[in-house]
Parts: C-alpha cells; sequence; structure tokens
C-alpha cells in the first residue's frame, strides 16, 4: 500500500497547480484515495480475469470519480517517480475504485455490494477484504 504521508505531501504540493474543478473535487477524495489505490492495485492484478467486463465497470462508474481520478492521472507525471509510474498502471481502473471506497465511507454497503456483483467472486471476495480490512484498522486506529 502507498503510505498516506508521502501521498498527502505529493499532492498538496501539487495541488495550487491543479484545474479549479479538480481542486474542489480533492478534499472528498483525499480521504478516500489510500483504499482506492489499493483496490485498484488488486484489480490491476488482476485484469486478465476482468478483462472482458472492464467496459461494464466503466459504465458503472460516476461521473465524478471518473473526473476525480482522470485529474489524479493527469498529475502523474508531476508526483515521484514511485508513485507516478503506479499510478499510470492503475489508472484504467481508478474511477471504479475510487466508487467503491467512497461507497464503503459512506457506509453505503448496498451500492458497495451493488459496484462489486458484476466481478468474478474470487475478485469481488478479495475486494471486500479490502474494504472490511481497511476499515477495521481507521477504527482501531482511533480507538487507541
Amino acid at each position: 500500500m502507498i503510505s498516506l504521508g508521502a501521498l498527502q505531501k505529493a499532492l498538496t504540493g501539487i495541488m495550487p497547480h491543479l484545474p479549479r474543478g479538480l481542486q474542489r473535487l480533492m478534499p472528498g477524495l483525499l480521504q478516500c484515495l489510500p483504499l482506492a489505490f489499493e483496490i485498484a492495485k488488486h484489480l490491476y492484478k488482476h485484469r486478465e480475469d476482468i478483462s472482458d467486463i472492464l467496459g461494464n465497470l466503466a459504465k458503472q462508474t460516476s461521473k465524478q470519480a471518473k473526473r476525480g481520478a482522470h485529474g489524479i492521472a493527469e498529475i502523474a507525471p508531476r508526483l515521484p517517480k514511485k508513485l507516478g509510474s503506479k499510478l499510470k498502471l492503475w489508472s484504467a481502473y481508478l474511477p471504479y475504485a475510487v466508487d467503491i471506497a467512497k461507497a464503503s465511507y459512506e457506509k453505503n454497503s448496498g451500492k458497495v455490494r451493488r459496484l462489486t456483483t458484476p466481478l468474478p467472486s474470487k475478485v469481488k471476495k478479495k475486494v471486500d477484504r479490502i474494504v472490511k480490512r481497511h476499515h477495521r484498522r481507521r477504527w482501531n486506529f482511533w480507538r487507541k
């Protein structure tokens, strides 16, 4: 997983150079980006399994997530090399992953279920585990 500190430092340094529309979207996206990156990384790993349903996944993503993910992919060259190269690889899956991450942060389990339904069962289980693990980790952090 990409460290949240490194990601926030990189994005806050780049924020003034982003288009205004993306600057307005970023505060809401910053919270769910680590989870979205982890989901996108997993979807990229299983790209052979989901290649036939990628068009359907693209249709299901919201316009806001597409715009936000496109803006994040545009700033990839200005990010540190390692992070930028990973972003380029995951950019096809990032809008879909952002939608799943946002739905999980809104605690909308029905929407998460609806978004993950077209995925093969193996991939769907892994995405569900990633979401649960991420939220459990966040919850345990605040309980200490």
